[in-house]
């Protein structure tokens, strides 16, 4: 469901979501309404975050590989998954859940957040998510990288990674700014 970008922070409850939502929007703003780049982030900005982050590159050739992980994030997919693609780590039933969210974030763009039922191999019951994404341009301005904030609402089930996962909420805020730039042939389609 789309929802107004202005919108966005009052739906987040969890801290670090709201520290990057506020610091990507600032800097949004701050940018003339265009996507932020990835070299303009400040982790300090969201040090709550930082064990739950993510960043994908989107590489020219159309795949997209992990370029970095904060320790919650490696410590659930059991190794880090770092230079690695989506490809080389998710099964086959999780690959196009994960595909799906990362390419709408890019192409329309978007901002995503979704609340989810994860399963793992080792638990016999879902594991709760909540997760963000947003978009990063590359130096030229181009939307290549997604950033994003998967919290797993669990202590157990570590080491393992998803093998499949049930949306229940999805929620969409379009950068309408952005869109634009997509048109003029600023970041890929």
């Amino acid at each position: 469901m789309d929802r107004p970008l202005s919108t966005l922070t009052g739906l987040l409850t969890l801290p670090g979501h709201c520290a990057v939502a506020q610091h990507w929007l600032t800097l949004y703003r701050a940018g003339g309404n265009r996507v932020p780049a990835l070299r303009d982030l400040d982790p300090l900005q969201f040090p709550a975050a930082l064990p739950d982050i993510w960043i994908v590159n989107h590489d020219p050739d159309g795949r997209f590989r992990f370029h970095l992980l904060g320790q919650n994030m490696i410590d659930w997919h059991g190794s880090n998954p770092k230079g690695l693609s989506l490809e080389d780590i998710y099964t086959p039933e999780m690959l196009p859940v994960v595909t799906a969210l990362l390419r709408g974030v890019i192409e329309r763009p978007a901002i995503c957040y979704q609340q989810a039922q994860s399963m793992t191999r080792n638990r016999s019951l879902p594991v709760p998510i909540e997760r963000i994404a947003l978009p990063l341009a590359n130096a030229e301005g181009n939307i290549r990288h997604l950033f994003g904030v998967t919290v797993f609402k669990t202590n157990e089930g570590h080491g393992d990674g998803p093998l499949r996962t049930e949306i229940q909420l999805d929620a969409w805020y379009p950068v309408a700014d952005a869109e634009i730039a997509v048109a003029a042939g600023m970041a890929p389609a």
